[in-house]
């Protein structure tokens, strides 16, 4: 098999290949800035080259690996106009600026209303109000907490277009065509899916979690309605008290509402146990192990540690021990420390390490570089290698660009403590090879 990685913002894009070249699979889009620049103009190539994408993988909704898909779709939908007016004799109707992306054979993507059933909408709305009052809390956790709701907020929206650019209407792209167009859920039956001499076996999402996670989301819409409307009517009424500011954050009604909904909320994820801090859509990812001739690439998404375990020992694809070691790891969520544990980092090892993440949201996080390592060193004694997608100097924000830079630092101090073992990458240009 051949992976590369594309540079992709704070996002995953990822492009899997049979070793012949005759079949591939794009994993995510980033965001779609990224895959504007970077992404499209490597798909114009195979275009051109009358090569296609058998796949399309949306691993879930957030817009770090939505948003570039849908601009993809979005530039494809672009061109098919633009071939319709030629052929309808407007010969000078102008070309989209975009490279035409490559003809697409299918898409693997879970709806967020597919998710989480006729409320989707409501909760689209509410997610937008409560992102609005979280965000005059002075507690950090809080602040993030509003962050992730407002991205959310975005995404869905962003999921709900892909959905309709597939449709017969539209582009006419068959949606997970091995699971009759449902959503893809690793059941006893699960089918196998093949690309070319590729096989793809899906790890997750089980239907057990899916359900717990449309009785949570729905759970958190109701009990979250009353109390949305109520702090907007006192934010109304205290609309001038909230113009002021205090060293930064709103004082008055806002603030105390603002800690009173992020306490319900904690208390709401606080249900899902170790997996508290990963949100919904993340525990949601759809999640693959390729396979070919010997070799594997695991393919993450989002995916929490313990669902990545539980979907290798559902497909007996770990020895005696619960261990497997693949080509390939894509590190799951940027190598956030939430998604990850030394038990995964035992059970799980790989010769290529890949961490898509440009530094924002502190991701890849320093701490599981250094587990990684850790853990690796007191393993085998095998080499192995660190991939990054994204460096430093291309990182958008200054907090990711400051994070970057530690990034960098450790890995170079890592690299230095390994003899020789640990070797790494960051991305120059627009992709690099993995394997």
């Amino acid at each position: 098999m051949k992976l590369t990685a594309i540079q992709s913002d704070k996002g995953d894009c990822l492009l899997l290949e049979t070793q012949d070249g005759k079949h591939r699979m794009l994993v995510d889009g980033g965001m779609s800035r990224a895959y504007s620049v970077h992404a499209a103009p490597i798909l114009g190539k195979l275009r051109k080259a009358k090569k296609k994408l058998d796949i399309v993988y949306i691993s879930h909704i957030d817009q770090d690996h939505i948003s570039g898909v849908l601009r993809l779709l979005d530039d494809e939908a672009a061109w098919r106009v633009h071939e319709h007016q030629k052929a309808s004799g407007n010969t000078g109707h102008t070309a989209p600026a975009a490279p035409r992306p490559p003809e697409i054979g299918a898409l693997f993507h879970s709806s967020f209303h597919d998710q989480v059933g006729k409320n989707s909408g409501d909760i689209t709305s509410m997610l937008a109000a409560t992102s609005t009052i979280l965000s005059g809390s002075d507690e950090p956790a809080l602040q993030r907490l509003a962050e992730e709701r407002r991205n959310l907020a975005s995404s869905i929206p962003e999921a709900m277009r892909v959905s309709r650019r597939i449709k017969p209407g539209q582009l006419n792209i068959p949606l997970n065509p091995q699971f009759g167009g449902k959503l893809m859920l690793l059941k006893d039956n699960a089918p196998t899916i093949r690309m070319g001499t590729i096989r793809l076996r899906l790890l997750g999402p089980f239907p057990e979690d899916l359900r717990k996670l449309r009785k949570e989301w729905n759970a958190w819409l109701t009990a979250n309605q009353s109390t949305v409307a109520k702090i907007r009517a006192q934010a109304a009424r205290d609309e001038q008290d909230l113009q002021s500011r205090v060293a930064g954050p709103l004082f008055g009604p806002l603030l105390a509402s603002a800690r009173m909904l992020g306490e319900a909320e904690m208390a709401l994820a606080k249900q899902l146990g170790i997996r508290s801090k990963v949100t919904t859509p993340n525990l949601a990812s759809l999640m693959f192990l390729a396979e070919d001739g010997g070799s594997a690439i695991l393919l993450t998404g989002d995916g929490h540690a313990d669902d990545i375990l539980k979907g290798l020992d559902r497909l007996q694809a770990v020895d005696a021990q619960g261990g497997i070691h693949v080509k390939v790891l894509k590190v799951q969520h940027h190598g956030s420390e939430n998604n990850i544990h030394q038990r995964f980092c035992d059970a799980v090892t790989a010769d290529e390490y890949v961490f898509c993440g440009n530094g924002e949201h502190e991701n890849p996080d320093l701490d599981v570089l250094q587990l990684v390592f850790d853990r690796r060193m007191a393993g085998d004694a095998k080499k192995f290698r660190f991939w990054f997608n994204s460096t430093s100097a291309l990182s958008f924000k200054a907090d990711g660009k400051t994070h970057m830079k530690k990034v960098e630092a450790l890995v170079k101090k890592l690299a230095a403590k390994s003899h020789g073992r640990l070797k790494n990458r960051f991305i120059a240009g627009s992709a690099m090879r993995i394997v």
